[in-house]
Formats: C-alpha cells, structure tokens, sequence
C-alpha cells in the first residue's frame, strides 16, 4: 500500500466518523433526508480542516462553528 493510499483511508475514516457524529444530531430531520442533509453540512467544511484536525468529530463541531448559518439553513429546508 502507497502512503497516499494510507492518507486517503484516514480522510475516509475522518469523514465517516464527523458524518455519523452529524446524523446522530439531527433528530428533526426525517429519517429519510438525514444522510443528504449530513452530506451537505459536511460539504461546508474547508478541505484543509480534514488535514488539519485528527478526529472527524472536530471537523463536524467546527462546521457548526464556523457555519452555522448556512448549516441551520440545510436543516430548516429539509425539516419543511
């Protein structure tokens, strides 16, 4: 295995574990909208946030810090 193969598994792996950290929050959302709109919220992050923090989970909380206008408004559209 290449080292960016190692590298795009932990990306994977980060990204899986702020996706479900993020379905878990949304308990509003129905049931069959929560994996799009988790998919949305996660596109907000910066590509370099997933480089620079370890844990998916940071990178979800960041998102919501840094946008949580924009992902307030994924979540109200879905919810309607």
């Amino acid at each position: 295995m290449k080292i960016g193969d190692a590298k795009r598994a932990t990306l994977a792996d980060k990204m899986a574990d702020a996706k479900e950290l993020c379905m878990t929050r949304l308990r509003s959302v129905p049931r069959e909208k929560r994996d799009a709109v988790a998919d949305s919220i996660l596109a907000l992050a910066d590509p370099e946030w997933w480089d620079r923090r370890q844990k998916g989970s940071e990178v979800f909380l960041l998102i919501l810090e840094s946008r949580k206008a924009e992902a307030m408004k994924i979540i109200q559209e879905a919810t309607k």
